[in-house]
């Protein structure tokens, strides 16, 4: 297939490199593009376009078909996103809450949560290095405080950002990579952790279809969001090794078995190739200016519940730190 590939190229760290790696591994024939440079470049022997969400929002009134997107940031701008899909005839959703709320609006909208890539996360003969592995921003709120609390507790540990090609290293080196959703998401991280064959313990996700991806328990383990609940299963399971390396092994292969980004380019190809016979083509006049001002109406709400979330969370953190010292100075108070 001649497939053109939307997503944002200067970006070292992003999906659609992986989605770009895997359709080039399938002898496609694939050009990356901005979502503005498509246009100009349409060929009468394109196939495809596939354009991977990279965080911008855009209206994209290009006359071609089919072209499908991958929504990967509903959980954060789940508004701006479903304006931005109604220019594409195909959908696919990374978080499952969100694909519930989107298949009665568009025909063509499926479920396809995100993956890891052996070649930037895979498993490694590595020497353990670390007792607890993070590779993220710390963030801010109750994950930054949290985060920190285990540096403090665990010096023996890695949290903190690092490149996309030193991920699967860093986990391997790890007996525990331990994961904190933001928004009730099924982020990267939990595929991250897998495909690295280190033990994934990650706070409980509601209604979003994780217990759908592993086994909870056999293949990885939750705990309720709270430091205390963390710091309980850290620490059995840095006592249990057996156990821990069982449930990680559990989980490496369910996802070199199932949740590879190979495994997800295979179904984007077949779930177009089911659909693109029965796409009622979208027309370039469908009002793109009324999707344009929905669209910048959307950023605009977005914008300021950011600003407000900014707000809330700083009081959050403060409150946490406050409370976190005031029972460590009881605790040492009673020692």
């Amino acid at each position: 297939m001649n497939i053109f590939l939307i997503f944002d190229k200067n970006q070292n760290c992003t999906t659609g490199i992986y989605i770009y790696k895997e359709l080039k591994r399938l002898n496609h024939n694939v050009k990356v593009f901005n979502h503005e440079e498509v246009r100009s470049n349409l060929s009468p022997y394109l196939d495809l376009i596939l354009a991977i969400d990279y965080g911008a929002h855009y209206i994209f009134d290009v006359d071609f078909h089919p072209k499908a997107i991958w929504l990967i940031y509903t959980h954060l701008t789940f508004n701006c996103d479903k304006v931005m899909a109604e220019t594409f005839d195909i959908i696919f959703v990374v978080q499952k809450k969100d694909y519930e709320k989107l298949k009665g609006k568009f025909s063509h909208v499926y479920w396809l949560p995100l993956a890891g890539d052996m070649d930037y996360h895979g498993k490694r003969k590595a020497i353990i290095k670390y007792d607890i592995a993070f590779v993220g921003k710390l963030g801010r709120g109750a994950r930054k405080i949290l985060l920190t609390e285990l540096m403090n507790r665990y010096p023996n540990s890695f949290i903190g950002e690092a490149p996309c090609d030193q991920i699967g290293e860093i986990y391997s080196s790890s007996k525990i990579v331990v994961n904190y959703s933001l928004k009730n998401d099924v982020n990267m991280r939990v595929f991250e952790a897998a495909i690295s064959g280190s033990l994934l313990i990650t706070n409980q996700v509601y209604n979003n279809g994780l217990e759908e991806l592993f086994e909870i328990g056999n293949e990885i383990v939750l705990y309720d969001g709270t430091l205390d609940d963390l710091i309980r299963k850290i620490n059995y399971y840095l006592k249990h090794d057996a156990e821990r390396n069982r449930i990680a092994e559990n989980a490496f292969q369910k996802a070199i078995n199932f949740h590879t980004y190979l495994h997800r380019v295979k179904l984007i190809l077949e779930k177009v190739e089911q659909s693109k016979n029965l796409i009622l083509c979208y027309c370039a006049s469908k009002n793109v200016k009324v999707l344009r001002r929905k669209l910048k109406l959307n950023e605009l709400i977005l914008y300021l519940r950011e600003a407000i979330d900014l707000i809330v969370s700083k009081i959050k953190e403060t409150w946490l730190r406050l409370r976190w010292s005031s029972i460590e100075n009881i605790y040492n108070s009673l020692l």
